[in-house]
Order: C-alpha cells, then sequence, then structure tokens
C-alpha cells in the first residue's frame, strides 16, 4: 500500500512537473504562438476593410498562422476599437481603420492618439462627388447652392468622425459657405457613396477607392479632389481639379484625406511590434498591394511604425483642433495631449 502511494506520489509529481515545463514552453513560444483576429470597426467594403483584408491576407503567410477578420462597427469606429482596447495588449488583437486621431476629442472614447500604434499602408485621397443626374456640374455650383439654401443640400458620409465627415469639417475653416450644408451619416463609406448614386443625398465628400468604380464607370462624377494638385486616377477619363483651384483658400488645409491600415495598442511589447511591422512591409510589397493601389485610386506608402505614428501627431495637431475650435469636437485636445500646432 505504501508502494502504490509512492508511485502515485511520483506520478503526480512528474505530472506537475511536465505541466509546469508545458506552460513555460508555452510562455516561451515566440509571437505569434497562436492565431490572431483583426478586427474592422466599420461594415465590409469600405476603405478600412478593403485595405485590411489585403494586407492579412499575406501578414497570414509571413506569421504562419491565420488572421480572423471581424467587422464590429458601431460609434464611428469606436465600438471595435474598444473591443480590441479591452483585451490584452499582446499584439493578438488588431485593428484596421485610418489614422486614430479624433475618437477621444469627439467624446468617444477616452484613450489617447498615442495609445496605439499605426502601420499607415495607403493614404487614400478624399473626393467631392456628386451623381451623375446631379444638377450640379461644377464645385463651385455647389458651394454657392449650399451657401444659398441652409441645410437644404445634403452631403453623405460614414458619420462623425469618420474620414468624409472630417474632410468637410477642415474644409469648413477655409470656405466658409459649406457650414450651411446638411450632414447626413450612414454606417460607412460605401453606404454613404450608394446613397449619393441613388440620390438620396446631394453628394458624398468620401474617399477615392469607395466610389473608383463608380467614377470609371461615370455613374458619379468628380467635381473635386481634396488633393494640393489635380489628380488623375486610372480608368478615369478626365483630370479630377484640386479644390483649391475654385477656392485658393482651401491650399492652406489640403491634403484632405486619410492613411490606412492597421494599428494595435502601443504598450504591445516591442519584440511583438517590430515582428507585425515586419510582416506588414512585406504584405505593403506584394503585387497584390501595388495592384490595389492602382485600382483602388489610392497612394501606396507602406509607412514605419515611426513615420505613421509621427502622422497621428501631426493630423491630430492640425485637425483636431480645427475640429475643436470649430465647436465640432467638445474636448480640448490637450486633454488627449495634444499641443497646438
Amino acid at each position: 500500500m505504501k508502494i502504490a502511494r509512492g508511485v502515485l506520489c511520483t506520478a503526480l509529481i512528474m505530472l506537475a512537473v511536465s505541466g509546469a515545463v508545458f506552460a513555460a514552453g508555452q510562455q516561451a513560444r515566440p509571437f505569434p504562438g497562436r492565431d490572431i483576429t483583426l478586427i474592422v470597426p466599420w461594415n465590409a467594403g469600405g476603405s478600412s476593410d478593403l485595405i485590411g483584408r489585403l494586407l492579412v491576407a499575406d501578414m497570414e503567410k509571413t506569421l504562419g498562422v491565420k488572421i480572423t477578420v471581424v467587422n464590429t462597427p458601431g460609434a464611428t469606429g469606436t465600438v471595435g476599437m474598444n473591443d480590441c482596447f479591452i483585451k490584452p495588449h499582446d499584439g493578438y488583437t488588431l485593428i484596421a481603420n485610418a489614422t486614430p486621431y479624433t475618437h477621444g476629442i469627439l467624446g468617444l472614447a477616452n484613450w489617447k492618439p498615442t495609445d496605439w500604434s499605426f502601420l499607415g499602408a495607403y493614404y487614400v485621397p478624399g473626393i467631392i462627388a456628386v451623381s451623375k443626374n446631379s444638377k450640379y456640374k461644377t464645385i463651385k455650383e455647389l458651394v454657392d447652392a449650399i451657401a444659398a439654401n441652409p441645410g437644404q443640400v445634403t452631403g453623405g458620409t460614414a458619420g462623425v468622425g469618420s474620414s468624409g465627415f472630417v474632410n468637410m469639417e477642415v474644409l469648413k475653416s477655409a470656405i466658409p459657405e459649406l457650414r450651411n450644408y446638411e450632414h447626413i451619416s450612414y454606417s460607412g463609406g460605401a453606404p454613404a457613396v450608394t446613397a449619393t448614386l441613388a440620390g438620396e443625398v446631394d453628394f458624398t465628400p468620401q474617399l477615392s477607392n469607395e466610389m473608383i468604380d463608380l467614377l470609371r464607370s461615370g455613374d458619379l462624377i468628380a467635381l473635386a479632389a481634396l488633393t494640393v494638385d489635380d489628380l488623375k486616377l486610372d480608368g478615369v477619363s478626365y483630370t479630377i481639379p484640386s479644390i483649391k483651384n475654385a477656392y485658393p483658400a482651401a491650399a492652406k488645409v489640403l491634403p484632405c484625406g486619410d492613411a490606412f491600415g492597421l494599428l494595435f495598442p502601443s504598450d504591445v511589447p516591442q519584440e511583438t511590434q517590430k515582428i507585425l511591422e515586419s510582416a506588414y512591409l512585406k504584405a505593403c510589397q506584394t503585387d497584390a498591394a501595388k495592384k490595389f493601389a492602382t485600382e483602388k485610386g489610392v497612394v501606396l506608402q507602406a509607412m514605419t511604425l515611426e513615420q505613421s505614428n509621427a502622422l497621428t501627431i501631426s493630423d491630430a495637431k492640425l485637425k483636431g483642433w480645427i475640429l475643436y475650435d470649430s465647436g465640432v469636437a467638445p474636448k480640448s485636445p490637450e486633454e488627449f495631449g495634444i499641443s497646438r500646432p
């Protein structure tokens, strides 16, 4: 009986030791040791969704794990980003989104822009477009109508804090007539563009890749590019004039667009950040990434963590303070560590 007890105790000890060794081995496994989740905090079909899916398709091969994409829209992207932020900051939950600088000042979140590390893959210019059946044939005709009919001319965006919305708020600081347009929110960039096509709204200031196919087909007409120079897009039969041609004062706030890519909390371990950055940069060099830029009318930038995070601060200073000074943002950028430019 004593021998049996001794054997049992020995077996239990060996089991405990082997379990500890196994656990230690699991902890020691280099990142990534399991599958990763990519949260897209918008509906499918918008800029964040398309770019996020493109990047992780190649990153899966590099990292050797599956990256599951989950669309979690709501509150201008804040619902999905909060879902990521409350999870362990270990690199296993990523976000596909644009530069993260508006959420705090708009009162949607408590985290700061610098609480996120950003990997900006593409720059996507903003375009003001109308349906081919629109009575507005030039940007001046549209702006004149907005000025003459306060609250009657409607513009559709992906919601407060989205790129299209911010584009218009920034432009208002240079073109006061735009303050009279009526903003209509949709659940994403693609629905806002579809609403413009259907005539539900008079125009959209959304992003190029969300409307490029409709611009090529002629179903949407671009009245102005929110770029420093005139914009030529592959497959679009005309050059889109910069808005500063008609409104020179707009030059001081151009370009109006956004960088899109991947995000994760900034306190993710540095070694893990570097592994993610390396896989992302490799994904940006693929033929698929280059083809996407041509097909979708965007600029492949493949910015590093350092470059992308610097862009976040730059946008937070310029655009964040414009939103606050105009009364759109209820909270000062200073509350989030962003000084005036």
